[in-house]
């Protein structure tokens, strides 16, 4: 197989393969293989919610679904708790799991990886609560809003701190001297020191260290819709998808006006002359997110194109509904494609030859930028030629995009699986 990667394709396989065998990576690999099934089920859960069950729902809309479905409100109500028990509790579990794996092979004692783990999610609560509960004396009210799949980041990092820190501990006691008053001691003496960070970020921040790093990823991009401005604002969104801080990334101050001011003028004006015709929802939204952020749809679509991998083409089908609907976070976590230094170089470029080549288009008039309303899930190739109300150049782009996208991918994924494949019958963590 090494002949037919190329130089390139040599040198990424050889570092994704050390990069695979470091410990900490190999950590949240597993850790990120465990959660897969629940980030499944509850994105399965908020698809259909969010487009089956809502009015702004693509096939809500289309199929006329309040007119043959029944209890509606409470199919939200139970799918809503479905999504908020596994997708909400995103950061706790990948935290948890974290630091089990980093300290399962220096113990056999199930009950020292499950403290580790344990440990680990009481140092994320305390990076997660109201600073006004905590400051005023009153009750503590945990922050739930930033332990769902925004919190990965986050979480990973506790779950590194904490696991590597209680395998130290675990490697500097004696088996024979592990007495419960040395657990009991180490256990004390992590907590105290985890609770006292966390009330220092509270005591000095106003947020909390997720919101922290969310709000930094927003602040650039006050400013005019030029190429600059959209190119840095996909990479943005592409580099913090990769790191495992998943959900939409705040657009540009006013993007909801100009989207009101542009459907205005298509709605109050014969043709097609409206005054936004380049902002970050008419090119970025509509052009570079089809399956999600990172055009994983052409990912998905170059995954069923390698066929070598029985793993990833496994993979691709168990998020291939999802993926249509725009919900990337099984295809990201599941790949995975979080953390992976093979798979970070398509994920950002896919989006920004999409980018530069729809600024271009609509800036020589080539295509009509969008102007109507998009129901959610409505599918990425569809966006385009439904938002210009039916326009043929704008729905031939998005596949000239898609197939563009798909030919960037097509080596990458070769070169996954083939560095995924050598590391495969490795020992696992026991």
């Amino acid at each position: 197989m090494a002949e037919h990667t190329g130089k390139l394709g040599r040198h990424l396989i050889d570092f994704d393969i050390k990069f695979r065998r470091n410990r900490q990576i190999n950590a949240i690999y597993h850790a990120l293989r465990l959660i897969f099934p629940l980030i499944l089920v509850g994105t399965l859960a908020d698809f259909i919610n969010q487009t089956w069950l809502q009015r702004s729902g693509y096939y809500y809309q289309t199929l006329h679904v309040a007119k043959w479905a029944f209890q509606l409100k409470i199919l939200r109500q139970y799918l809503g708790l479905v999504s908020a028990g596994t997708l909400g509790l995103t950061a706790i579990l990948i935290t948890f799991a974290v630091s089990v794996y980093l300290v399962a092979p220096v113990t056999p004692l199930i009950v020292d990886r499950l403290m580790a783990g344990i440990v680990a999610i009481i140092a994320l609560k305390s990076l997660n609560v109201n600073r006004q509960s905590v400051l005023g004396n009153h009750p503590v009210q945990w922050l739930s809003n930033n332990l769902g799949l925004s919190g990965i980041f986050v979480g990973v990092l506790v779950g590194l701190l904490v696991g590597n820190g209680y395998r130290w501990l675990l490697n500097h006691q004696h088996a024979t001297q592990r007495r419960l008053e040395q657990n009991v001691g180490g256990i004390a003496l992590w907590l105290l020191v985890l609770t006292g960070l966390g009330f220092i970020w509270v005591s000095t921040q106003t947020v909390s260290l997720n919101a922290a790093l969310l709000a930094i990823s927003r602040w650039p991009f006050q400013l005019p819709h030029d190429l600059g401005t959209l190119v840095g604002f996909g990479l943005l969104t592409g580099t913090c998808q990769w790191l495992g801080i998943l959900g939409p990334i705040a657009s540009v101050g006013g993007q909801s006006i100009e989207a009101a001011q542009n459907l205005a003028a298509v709605l109050d004006h014969t043709g097609w002359q409206i005054p936004h015709p380049v902002t970050l929802h008419t090119v970025v939204d509509v052009y570079a997110t089809s399956g999600g952020p990172g055009m994983v749809l052409a990912l998905l679509l170059a995954i069923f194109l390698v066929h070598h991998n029985v793993r990833q083409r496994r993979m691709g089908w168990y998020c291939l509904i999802p993926t249509l609907g725009n919900f990337n976070a099984p295809l990201l976590i599941g790949l995975p494609v979080i953390f992976s230094p093979i798979l970070l170089l398509p994920f950002l470029l896919a989006p920004l030859v999409c980018i530069a080549l729809s600024w271009g288009c609509l800036v020589l008039h080539w295509v009509p930028a969008v102007a109507y309303p998009l129901a959610n899930g409505t599918p990425g190739i569809l966006q385009a030629y439904l938002g210009t109300g039916g326009s043929g150049a704008a729905l031939l782009l998005s596949i000239v995009e898609l197939g563009l996208s798909t030919a960037i991918y097509y080596p990458f994924v070769k070169w996954a699986g083939i560095a995924e494949e050598a590391v495969s019958h490795e020992p696992t963590i026991s």
